[in-house]
């Protein structure tokens, strides 16, 4: 997973430190060789699930990752986490016209300071050569999902959101990106309204949680 190690560490500002332990590591390096074995024992080796595409199973390393990306003011992790997204998708054959994503409310991005997955979308739609187009908005502040059970997430973000003005999506293959996939009510809103405004959508995600029962040991 080298090809784009040196773009990434020069825009982190990295360091020689793993990108999930952050442990000190030799020049060249983005992630340490025990990093390195858990990484690849999430990585997706079973494909579309469900209608959606991930690169990671959500847990470990993973998880950790995710959340001081989301809640550490860690918007640096963004780029490392487009090239592990980018690598994985380079698998398959997607052909998308632009890549867009799944908003934030406007409140939540101002406390934060940056849409992490914004961040996401507009990395890899740099390092796939696709536009990054803001396709979405969250038209009203909603409950954070992880707080909530299945039922009420759906129930959380039904019309929660609308298109962007000036977004143009009719006959257009999209790459919906989020940082994870856990029931899918919030992409399943996002893509009906791109559907209903005529669009192709597919969703990708960094990371897709599982049931326990689903999940590797």
């Amino acid at each position: 997973m080298g090809k784009w190690n040196n773009f990434v560490r020069q825009f982190m500002h990295m360091g020689a430190k793993c990108a999930y332990c952050e442990r000190e590591l030799p020049e060249g390096e983005t992630v340490c060789a025990q990093c390195a074995r858990e990484e690849e024992e999430l990585r997706n080796a079973e494909g579309f699930a469900g209608g959606i595409l991930y690169a990671y199973r959500y847990g470990g390393i993973v998880r950790t990752l995710i959340h001081r990306f989301k809640y550490n003011d860690s918007p640096n992790c963004a780029l490392f986490i487009a090239q592990r997204m980018a690598e994985f998708i380079g698998d398959y054959e997607v052909s998308a016209d632009a890549v867009t994503f799944v908003p934030i409310h406007e409140k939540r991005r101002k406390t934060r300071g940056y849409d992490q997955s914004g961040l996401l979308a507009g990395h890899l739609g740099t390092l796939l050569d696709v536009p990054c187009e803001a396709m979405l908005v969250r038209g009203r502040e909603t409950k954070p999902q992880y707080k909530l059970g299945a039922q009420q997430r759906w129930r959380n973000v039904h019309g929660a959101f609308a298109l962007a003005e000036g977004a143009r999506p009719e006959g257009k293959n999209l790459l919906l990106i989020d940082d994870v996939f856990t029931t899918g009510a919030t992409v399943g809103e996002c893509m009906k309204v791109l559907a209903d405004a005529g669009a192709n959508v597919m969703v990708f995600t960094y990371a897709k949680e599982f049931p326990q029962k689903d999940r590797q040991a």
